[in-house]
């Protein structure tokens, strides 16, 4: 092991700057250097930022926010309404970097992802924070917080490719909260991730701007980017966002060839009217092809919609109906274990491929990327 090697981070990132050094190590900016005139542990240099005159910033990352007195600018000194990106004497940090609240192994299936290495174990990352305020976030205690609300502890990229490689992992996911506001912890792990064969994937609100979100889809094999209503006013009442916005982003990551999926929460009284469901199915099959799976998702009362019922399965399986008629060629139920919604059958001949019971893969009869019985097509990333 070389001296450089055996120095802690800290120490390695002191030595540097001692001696003047333009870049500490390969991926990490020379920002970093700047612990030493007061920049926290923890803290990098964001991207996708412009500085104003009069030590402001301006933050594109992330589309415009209804809540925000000036779209997308901070005063020096202000925190930005995701909770982890700063403006600190003009320049923009973002805080999380490294910065884990939870790392653990799932099966790939809890992205939802059903059309991605069935019963693949994946390692799941999430930092703290999210750019949109969910009223039903079922992880609100790590996404509704900001590094110092929450327990974190160090998680680089680099350990987290190890741990992921020990653990026999096939790929990486970031998840929980919104990826989306780590952009730069996330594109660094994943770039070493893809250096040792395994594969990204990214659950998502799908909050961001279309410069951002192609350069992410470089380095991610697979979106399941999350729906959780409708309308624009559902949107901007009860997630501070926009439906437009994660519209876009979907038809974003079709056109860069990323495999996509959608889950859809199916909310009693806010988003389960049926003729929305239809709307909503018409404008997938329309914008993004008919192979696109998506998968209804039941509502547990949760966070700041406890007062409303969990959602009956029969609503579920009606929004499926409506789905299939619409010509959507894969439609799942989420969230009711054991429902034959949670399998994966051809819609060529119509038998059974995949069989689940939960997230658990308890058979799978595809082989390669074909119907062993009918030899029809199935799409998705199998290998």
């Amino acid at each position: 092991m070389s001296d450089q090697d055996s120095l802690t981070r800290r120490e390695f990132l002191a030595r540097a700057c001692a001696a003047g050094a333009g870049l500490c190590f390969a991926g990490i900016p020379a920002v970093e250097c700047l612990a030493s005139a007061g920049v926290p542990s923890g803290w990098r240099e964001a991207r996708y930022y412009k500085r104003l005159p009069g030590g402001k910033v301006h933050c594109f990352l992330c589309p415009c926010n209804p809540f925000m007195k000036v779209c997308g600018v901070l005063d020096d000194g202000e925190t930005c309404y995701c909770r982890v990106r700063t403006n600190r004497d003009g320049r923009f940090y973002v805080t999380n970097y490294g910065r884990a609240c939870a790392v653990h192994s799932d099966p790939v299936e809890k992205g939802p992802l059903y059309h991605v290495m069935p019963g693949a174990k994946v390692l799941a990352v999430a930092a703290p924070g999210c750019n949109l305020a969910c009223k039903c976030c079922q992880n609100w205690e790590m996404s509704q917080a900001g590094v110092e609300d929450t327990h974190t502890f160090d998680a680089p990229p680099r350990e987290l490719v190890r741990r992921a490689t020990e653990a026999g992992c096939r790929g990486m996911a970031f998840t929980y909260t919104e990826p989306v506001i780590y952009f730069e912890y996330l594109v660094d792990t994943a770039q070493l991730a893809r250096k040792q064969g395994l594969r990204n994937f990214v659950s998502t609100g799908g909050y961001i701007t279309t410069e951002p979100l192609v350069e992410l889809c470089k380095y991610v094999d697979a979106f399941s980017v999350s729906v959780k209503g409708f309308t624009e006013g559902f949107y901007l009442d009860y997630c501070r966002g926009s439906l437009k916005v994660v519209q876009d982003a979907l038809k974003t990551i079709r056109a860069q060839g990323v495999w996509l999926e959608i889950p859809v929460l199916i909310i009693p009284t806010l988003s389960d009217d049926m003729a929305q469901v239809a709307w909503f199915c018409s404008w997938v099959k329309k914008n993004l092809g008919a192979d696109v799976p998506i998968h209804f998702i039941r509502f547990t009362p949760m966070y700041l919609l406890r007062n409303l019922p969990t959602t009956p399965v029969s609503v579920l399986e009606q929004a499926r109906k409506i789905a299939l008629k619409a010509g959507l060629r894969y439609a799942y139920i989420g969230n009711v274990p054991g429902h034959d919604a949670n399998n994966t059958d051809c819609p060529s001949c119509g038998r059974l491929l995949i069989q689940r019971i939960g997230l658990k893969v308890l058979r799978n009869r595809l082989a390669s990327t074909t119907c062993p019985d009918c030899g029809y097509r199935i799409p998705g990333l199998w290998a």
